[in-house]
């Protein structure tokens, strides 16, 4: 027996087998454990990712709030996280940085569960934000966004949990216990399962309705479970190193650059700067329509103020809808559309982005015209576009994880170490940073207060900017493909030659 492979392993896979559940029964001790903390992860994140914006539209800031929240607060809170969580790995080492980070989210919301949310009315700053309203109305999304202080705090939280808990914290462990060779069937159907978390958030936010103190308590719950199971495993694989001992792995020098650093390495390279308008245009295209959108469920939520659970249906169904799309994505469709070239799978997320864009924004604009099919649906026409928009979301974000990640991650496999390295870093520094971003500063300073304060009066101006948007990011995927293809068959000459010499 190997020493980096202590493992015997059963025969190969049947066909069937291979396709629907690779893993070997001796790889379960370690695969369970790190489902259920993806699960719960994911399940918890998707629980905040509905809370967070159904709070927002409930109260007079709507969907305007969210954007100044985004740039105000989300990106500053972000960067100041990434400062105390890199301290944090520095001196407590993996079980401190990941017991740390969940126990500080779990401390706030139990803060929010059983002191803030409750009492919202009396933390809220009524005076300073009426004051506002009246002197700077434009900008009212802002002021609502200070008076319900505490639901913003909540939205900085929940989309911290998501950058940290399931984007880092969670990536990180599953990366140190597991193999290069395991992790092309791990990571697949941990994907799978993290999806299942998306349908069991959904289901649970359909079963409460409006009582979201229930969802909260479910956040709670499944927090201490996950800090449950993570340490019950880590505990584990400490009294039994051998049963999770994997292949040896020359440790990577980690680069983090500045984001002055980052935008500086990507000026230098026109490959990774195609890579870096991919990221940023998604984040935009996705930001910039999502507002539009809520905005429609503002307005659709103000005309139906009787229907107590009709937020929470809306979310419900995007999460439920989201997770069943993308897991038939993946077992039917993301395969074949692989098979026929990198440039062909890269492009069909912007395409499917700009027409269902192009319909939603064109129903909006002719909304009277759909008044007949309203009608025969005993609905409305502003109820029509909300379920569209959700559609649209839904097949938009399905798309971006079956194959806009997958097109993305590949770009960096021809590349050197160095420029592997640092420029997933630079990427990330940049293309990460401003494609959340910057659609909020569009929003912010630009269209909402072209629009008086509200984002529905400047619809029509916003399709022009995602469409301007796409057509970069065609453009870009169409530039970078060529690079992709040259690189690749580069490096498999490279490969053929090293191959010739040594036989």
């Amino acid at each position: 027996m190997k020493n980096n492979d202590p493992l015997p392993l059963e025969k190969n896979f049947s066909k069937i087998r291979s396709i629907l559940f690779p893993i070997h029964k001796k790889e379960l001790r370690k695969f369970l454990p790190l489902a259920f903390i993806f699960f719960f992860i994911s399940l918890n994140y998707s629980a905040l990712r509905n809370l967070k914006d159904i709070f927002l539209l409930k109260t007079s800031g709507g969907a305007e709030s969210i954007y100044y929240i985004k740039l105000f607060g989300v990106l500053p809170v972000v960067v100041m996280y990434t400062i105390i969580y890199g301290k944090i790995s520095r001196m407590f080492g993996r079980d401190g940085r990941f017991n740390i980070l969940v126990s500080s989210f779990l401390i706030f919301y139990a803060l929010f569960t059983l002191i803030l949310f409750p009492n919202l009315a009396f933390f809220s700053l009524d005076k300073f934000a009426a004051t506002m309203n009246v002197s700077y109305p434009t900008f009212k999304g802002l002021w609502e966004a200070i008076r319900y202080w505490p639901l913003s705090l909540f939205y900085i939280n929940a989309e911290a949990w998501g950058t940290f808990c399931l984007s880092v914290i969670f990536w990180t462990f599953a990366n140190e216990i597991t193999s290069v060779k395991q992790s092309k069937r791990f990571y697949s159907f941990l994907a799978i399962g993290a999806n299942f978390g998306l349908i069991v958030a959904g289901t649970f936010l359909k079963t409460f309705g409006d009582r979201y103190e229930l969802m909260l308590w479910l956040v709670l719950i499944l927090g201490i479970l996950l800090l449950v199971v993570y340490n019950v495993f880590s505990r584990d694989i400490a009294k039994n190193p051998v049963l999770y001992q994997i292949e040896t792995k020359k440790k990577k020098k980690k680069i983090k650059m500045s984001f002055k650093e980052s935008f500086a390495f990507l000026t230098k390279s026109k490959y990774l700067a195609c890579i870096a308008i991919l990221v940023m245009s998604y984040g935009m295209v996705i930001s910039l329509f999502e507002s539009v959108w809520k905005s429609q469920i503002k307005k659709l939520f103000s005309q139906m103020p009787d229907n107590k659970n009709l937020l929470s249906d809306i979310y419900a169904n995007q999460s439920i809808l989201i997770g069943i799309i993308t897991v038939l994505m993946i077992f039917f469709l993301s395969a074949p559309i692989m098979r026929k070239g990198w440039r062909f799978a890269a492009s069909l997320t912007p395409i499917i982005a700009a027409m269902l864009s192009s319909f939603f924004f064109i129903f909006l604009v002719f909304d009277k015209h759909f008044e007949g099919i309203a009608e025969f649906f005993s609905t409305t026409s502003l109820f029509i576009a909300v379920i569209f928009g959700l559609i649209n979301v839904v097949f938009i974000k399905s798309a971006k994880y079956t194959l806009f990640d997958p097109t993305k991650e590949a770009t960096y496999i021809p590349l050197d170490e160095t420029s592997k390295v640092q420029g997933k870093a630079a990427v990330d520094g940049v293309g990460g940073r401003l494609g959340k971003s910057f659609g909020s500063l569009i929003l912010t300073f630009g269209l909402i207060p072209l629009g008086g304060g509200e984002i529905d009066n400047v619809k029509q101006y916003i399709i022009f900017f995602i469409l301007a948007i796409i057509f970069i990011w065609i453009i870009s995927v169409k530039n970078l493909g060529i690079r992709f293809e040259k690189l690749t068959e580069e490096e498999n000459s490279k490969k053929k030659e090293e191959a010739t010499k040594s036989a």
